[in-house]
C-alpha cells in the first residue's frame, strides 16, 4: 500500500467525475488517470461510492479549515462574515472540481453522502453562532434557521456552478454577505436600555432581507 497512491485517486477523483459526472464515472476512469494500479485502488476503497466518500470529506475539511481560520482570526460579525464568504468563495472559484463535487454531485449521490452533506451545513450553521460571539449587540440567527441561511448560500453557489461559471463566484461576495447578515437582529436601544429594570429578555429587531441574492 502507498500512501502516495490514495492521496493520488482522491486528487483525481473530483477531476473526473468533473468531467463524466458521477454516474458515469468507472473505477477504470479513476486510476489511468492517476495512474494508479487497479489492485491498489481496491486496497482503499470497496468502490467508486466509497472513494467519492472520502473525497468529499477531503474537499469539505478543506473548505471548513479556510472557513474557520478567517472566522477565528477576525473580530466582529461583519468581519468575521465577510472574510470567511471571501476566502471561501476564492477557494471554491480555484478548484472547479472540488466545488462541482460538494454542490452538485454530493447532493444528487443519495444514500449516505448525501445525509453527511446535510451534516456537513449543520456544522457550517453552527459558525453563524460563533460568528456573533463578542457582539452583544447582534442577536445570532436560531438554530433552527440556520440550514436556510447555509443552505441558500450554497444554492446560489450552485447556481453559478451549473452554468460553468464557478470563476465569479467571488463576484457573490457582496451579495452573501448582505444575506447572512440580515438573518442576525440587534437590540433595539430602547429596549436594551431598559433589559435591567425588566424581566423579560431583550427582543431582537426583526432584520431586513430585501433586496438579497439578486442576480449577478
Amino acid at each position: 500500500m502507498s500512501a502516495a497512491d490514495k492521496a493520488k485517486l482522491l486528487e483525481t477523483l473530483p477531476l473526473v467525475v468533473a468531467e463524466n459526472g458521477f454516474e458515469a464515472t468507472t473505477v477504470d476512469q479513476i486510476v489511468k488517470v492517476a495512474q494508479v494500479r487497479r489492485n491498489s485502488f481496491y486496497e482503499f476503497f470497496n468502490d467508486k461510492e466509497d472513494c467519492f466518500a472520502a473525497a468529499y470529506e477531503v474537499a469539505q475539511e478543506r473548505l471548513l479549515g479556510v472557513l474557520t481560520f478567517r472566522c477565528y482570526t477576525r473580530t466582529g460579525l461583519a468581519d468575521r462574515v465577510g472574510s470567511a464568504l471571501s476566502a471561501g468563495l476564492e477557494m471554491l472559484a480555484a478548484n472547479p472540481a472540488l466545488t462541482g463535487l460538494i454542490v452538485v454531485e454530493a447532493p444528487a449521490v443519495g444514500g449516505e453522502t448525501a445525509a453527511r452533506h446535510h451534516q456537513w451545513l449543520d456544522r457550517y450553521g453552527r459558525m453563524l453562532r460563533f460568528a456573533a460571539m463578542d457582539s452583544p449587540e447582534v442577536v445570532a440567527p436560531k438554530q433552527s434557521v440556520e440550514p436556510a441561511v447555509v443552505g441558500g448560500i450554497a444554492s446560489r453557489i450552485k447556481q453559478l456552478v451549473l452554468v460553468g461559471e464557478t470563476e465569479r463566484l467571488p463576484r457573490l461576495g457582496p451579495e452573501l454577505v448582505q444575506f447572512a447578515l440580515s438573518f442576525y437582529g440587534s437590540l433595539e436601544p430602547s429596549t436594551a436600555s431598559a433589559a435591567g429594570d425588566s424581566d423579560e429578555p431583550p427582543q431582537p429587531q426583526s432584520p431586513d432581507r430585501s433586496s438579497v441574492l439578486e442576480p449577478v
